[in-house]
């Protein structure tokens, strides 16, 4: 039976052979304990048998919560890779420092809804980490306009609405993020990208809403003057 004795023992051993601090995954690994055997039983954080043991805690000015944790980790990790990590790299980070979040952890935080909104809002903070504030950017633009499908559903393309000024372009793509950072550099008015149809035919779709629209198009162009009605109409389509 572990005794929070041998417990406090082990904490102290290995927090010494490691600068006077070791995390609960590090410790876990080095003993073989499962997290039952301490948390819940003789403390209720880590910190605090951290504490007990008499050792130096990674307490801030308030306690962090584990999305923010995560958060900052990602954060920094972005701005050094200059890319948005893959698995494999956030494992490699994990096994070179272990105050970088567990992949456990790191999954359970990333599957939040907002979190690269978050992501984005940290950098808000931090302007050191303009490469990653851009990069997080670029993640929210692809996540909000190029919709999560049943993979069964096939994709060849989109038809994309962006407005500028107070007309509305409509055409068809295999990247409605990457066509609006195109046109936005062509046109004169703020340009925002409206909503995307993942479609199997892109020109097909494209020329129904262009017919659809025939009598408000602006002569001979993919530019419309049109109603919020009508906006609203093509927003509905989540897939045509």
């Amino acid at each position: 039976m572990i005794t929070k004795e041998q417990i406090l023992a082990d904490i102290r051993r290995l927090g010494k052979q490691r600068g006077g601090h070791i995390s609960l995954d590090a410790f876990l690994a080095a003993t073989g304990m499962k997290e039952h055997h301490l948390l819940g039983k003789f403390w209720a954080r880590w910190n605090d048998a951290i504490t007990e043991a008499g050792l130096q805690t990674m307490e801030f000015a308030r306690p962090r919560t584990e999305e923010e944790t995560v958060i900052e980790a990602f954060a920094h990790l972005i701005e050094t890779l200059k890319k948005w990590p893959t698995q494999t790299e956030l494992l490699l980070e994990r096994s070179r420092n272990e105050s970088f979040p567990s992949i456990k952890i790191l999954r359970r935080v990333r599957n939040m809804p907002d979190f690269v909104s978050k992501l984005s809002a940290y950098y808000t903070e931090h302007e050191n980490l303009s490469i990653a504030a851009k990069i997080a950017a670029q993640r929210i633009e692809a996540e909000e306009i190029e919709p999560r499908l049943d993979h069964h559903a096939p994709i060849n393309g989109y038809v994309y609405m962006l407005r500028s000024g107070r007309r509305y372009k409509i055409g068809h793509t295999t990247s409605p993020s990457r066509r609006h950072r195109e046109v936005r550099l062509d046109l004169p008015d703020p340009t925002i990208l409206v909503h995307a149809i993942p479609t199997d035919d892109p020109a097909g779709i494209e020329s129904y809403w262009h017919l659809r629209f025939s009598s408000k198009r602006v002569r001979d162009t993919e530019f419309f003057t049109l109603d919020a009605s009508d906006v609203a109409a093509f927003k509905r389509r989540k897939y045509q």
